[in-house]
């Protein structure tokens, strides 16, 4: 399991990434929409395809990236 935790400053947001080394496949848990590049870049650099994202809460202060 590949895991990261990544965050966003200006929101003080966590973004969580985990990933499976055998399918190649990831999750992102609360990606804001600011760092989706940062977040699409780590993905390509470990060799993941972005399988799902999650929000499990929202905030008025960012908007989120997942679709």
């Amino acid at each position: 399991m590949i895991f990261r935790q990544l965050f966003e400053p200006l929101s003080s947001t966590y973004t969580y990434l985990l990933g499976s080394k055998e399918t190649g496949k990831a999750i992102l848990i609360d990606p804001v929409i600011a760092t989706m590049d940062r977040d699409l870049a780590e993905l390509q650099k470990l060799g993941l395809t972005l399988a799902y994202t999650v929000d499990t809460h929202v905030h008025a202060d960012h908007i989120t990236a997942a679709l």
